[in-house]
């Protein structure tokens, strides 16, 4: 796996240009497995110079250390945390909509081939979506809820990183409820997964003795906290 850190995205930009569809078309080999390093030129290669991005490098970089901390004690696939946290919002280059981003991410990671990826995108919004909802937005009839810990983990972390700084539970959910304030279908829905996703926190700190909390602000703590 590629460090987190020290990413030349200027490469990675120059790199895309330079290869254009070449780069691009790699990625319809109908490999299923991605590595750290491909889904790193995947994200520059669609986000370019985007400041969402340094929102998904922080996800991962939180992914990473807590993969490293829970994978001598369950079955975990870091790689795919780490990637599938470096992806989750890769729909951002087409759209901010807090749902759509999600379903514009799994469209384009599925075209490519990368379908585990593709479905961390969906199911890391709103921590999940029933086959109802899912073909509401324009998804496959199917549910999309995270059933694996990687895909648990994903929106879990996902909500301690307000932009690329450490933030507690409690403040990132009083931070969206603002943000989308008057939007009452998505707040109704967003207090659900709050729920869902205040249930698998305190799980894993009972199993596991584990608080993403702490971790988040250890592991960004360069950063001031949101």
């Amino acid at each position: 796996m590629g460090p987190l850190h020290r990413v030349d995205k200027t490469a990675y930009s120059w790199y895309c240009r330079r290869t254009g569809m070449a780069f691009i078309n790699k990625f319809f080999s109908g490999a299923t497995v991605l590595s750290y390093d491909d889904a790193l030129k995947l994200l520059y290669c669609y986000g370019g110079d985007a400041a969402w991005i340094r929102h998904c490098l922080a996800v991962a970089q939180v992914a990473k250390r807590i993969g490293e901390i829970m994978a001598p004690r369950c079955a975990l696939d870091t790689e795919y945390l780490t990637t599938g946290a470096l992806l989750h919002d890769i729909g951002r280059y087409k759209t901010h909509d807090p749902i759509l981003h999600g379903v514009e991410g799994y469209r384009l990671l599925t075209g490519l081939g990368h379908h585990r990826e593709a479905f961390i995108c969906a199911s890391h919004i709103l921590c999940g979506m029933a086959s109802a909802e899912a073909a509401y937005y324009g998804l496959p009839p199917k549910d999309f809820l995270p059933n694996t810990v990687e895909e648990r983990l994903v929106p879990l972390i996902d909500g301690m990183v307000e932009f690329d700084r450490p933030t507690t539970f409690v403040r990132r959910c009083e931070s969206i409820a603002q943000r989308y304030k008057g939007n009452e279908l998505f707040l109704q829905r967003f207090s659900d997964a709050a729920t869902k996703a205040k249930e698998f926190l305190d799980q894993l700190h009972n199993d596991f003795g584990i608080s993403v909390e702490q971790i988040a602000a250890e592991t960004l703590s360069h950063r001031s906290i949101s």
